[in-house]
């Protein structure tokens, strides 16, 4: 596996630097990648296979969906409404990705985000965490 990206099923997901990187470093591609902020501001999930969420029907909070559409990509993020005794919240996204005939490739999994953190509630600039569903694309072999 290169030193400056890793290979996740069909993705490929560039390190940036800052950022912390757990996954089976024994497998050219991985089945499972943790992206960590080394302050704990946010920690990424990804699995291979992981399920698209979907809203459950008895759902305690509201859920709020926010689409970021970029050309050839969108990104969906699911985000419970913020519970007042928590200071951190789990938001499951979809990212899919369009390859060069325009076939669909969705990849799904979850971030935790540290709510009290004026970066992330104010959503001035762009979240790391949104950089790198931004930045991840299809591996070489499926692009």
């Amino acid at each position: 596996m290169s030193e400056k990206r890793i290979l996740f099923g069909k993705f490929e997901f560039p390190r940036i630097k800052g950022l912390e990187y757990l996954f089976d470093e024994d497998k050219t591609v991985t089945d499972y990648l943790f992206v960590n902020e080394p302050h704990e501001k946010f920690s990424m999930y990804f699995e291979e296979d992981f399920p698209m969420f979907t809203v459950p029907q008895d759902a305690e909070r509201p859920y709020f969906l926010f689409e970021i559409k970029r050309p050839g990509r969108l990104i969906k993020f699911f985000c419970p409404e913020k519970h007042a005794n928590l200071d951190t919240v789990v938001w499951y996204f979809y990212v899919e990705i369009l390859d060069t005939d325009g076939t669909a490739h969705g990849m799904s999994g979850q971030v935790r985000v540290d709510t009290n953190d004026p970066y992330i509630r104010m959503m001035k600039g762009k979240p790391p965490f949104i950089e790198i569903l931004e930045t991840v694309k299809l591996n070489e072999k499926y692009a």
